[in-house]
């Protein structure tokens, strides 16, 4: 059966009609017109943790036969959407995480349904991105390295001019995040979309990750936020997958409205991290860092608990050492700090 005609009568596609799926997709010669409509379809059914896992295993094989790997690696990133405006927090973070210990491989793009994305803020900050084969190098040297996705996958050039058609989220936001270049044993994964978390956690499980948090933030975020409950779904290989939900105030950190945690363009941004892990914001925005590494720290395994991780966080910005990170990966720091 035609997989777009399957697809409309809202049938689940198997593994070799999702890689007829991805096939189409990374055809320079197909109509936009017709891949629009495939992934338009896909979304509207909704897609099944199988086919998720079947989309990102596809699209990951059309560019790596045998993924690198490096172990403690995480990736902490949302699958953008969220049309919240917020600065780039888990990019910030990132340098917290790094700071810790755990290899960050922190994969990412330019803005594609936000105002400034990764790759945005970084180019601001006079951070350059690592070619796929530096990345372990840059990694066991600074526990940090930033990939650019448009780099590790130059093949999803093709996808562009369809995603720009189409004006909502679509499946391709959900798996932004899942299609690392690196086997990768943990990760955070932000989604804006509450109804796909546990789709997307199961997906991740029977993808092989380690240990991973898909998690929605209180106030429909892709970030963990200060203004209320957010929904956590950990996954473990030897656990399986449980969900409970989080609240910022648990920690001991304050409630805020998730407008406090808006950004605007780049340059913006750049000073707005700056300011975080320089000391001179102890507001929400550092807060919400805060909270965001915990995660990251917590699922990698630095500490027990996620209380336990709010307090690694807050001294290690404290200490200065995320800033420390920024600067070996070559970032402005001293002189755009205000």
């Amino acid at each position: 059966m035609n997989t777009l005609k399957q697809l409309i009568q809202y049938r689940n596609l198997d593994q070799q009609e999702m890689k007829s799926f991805v096939q189409l997709m990374m055809n320079e010669t197909e109509d936009v017109s017709l891949k629009v409509a495939h992934l338009v379809a896909l979304s509207m059914k909704g897609e099944t943790s199988d086919e998720l896992s079947y989309l990102t295993e596809n699209l990951i094989a059309t560019t790596y036969k045998n993924r690198p790997y490096i172990e403690d690696s995480i990736c902490v990133c949302g699958t953008g959407g969220d049309h919240s405006g917020s600065f780039n927090i888990s990019t910030t973070a990132s340098f917290v995480v790094a700071a810790a210990g755990l290899k960050v491989l922190k994969h990412g793009n330019k803005s594609i349904t936000s105002k400034t994305g990764s790759i945005d803020i970084l180019s601001a900050l006079n951070i350059q991105t690592t070619p796929i084969n530096e990345a372990t190098k840059r990694v066991n040297e600074t526990n940090l390295a930033f990939l650019s996705a448009t780099e590790t996958y130059p093949i999803m050039k093709t996808v562009q001019p369809v995603r720009k058609t189409i004006t909502t989220p679509t499946t391709f936001n959900l798996i932004g995040p899942m299609i690392h270049p690196y086997k990768l044993d943990y990760q955070v994964m932000g989604v804006y979309d509450e109804s796909k978390l546990s789709t997307i956690a199961e997906a991740l499980y029977k993808l092989g990750r380690k240990r991973a948090i898909v998690l929605h933030g209180a106030g429909g975020m892709d970030e963990a936020t200060l203004s209320g409950d957010n929904i956590i779904y950990e996954i473990s290989q030897e656990e399986g997958i449980k969900n409970y939900t989080i609240n910022a105030e648990d920690f001991g950190l304050q409630a805020a409205s998730n407008d406090a945690l808006k950004g605007g363009t780049a340059e913006e941004n750049k000073h707005i991290t700056l300011n975080i892990l320089s000391g001179q914001d102890n507001g929400p925005k550092r807060d919400v860092v805060v909270l965001n590494a915990a995660l990251a720290l917590y699922i990698g395994g630095v500490v027990e608990t996620i209380e336990e991780g709010i307090e690694k966080s807050q001294s290690i910005i404290d200490n200065k050492e995320a800033l420390a990170i920024l600067d070996q990966v070559g970032g402005q720091v001293y002189d755009n700090i205000g």
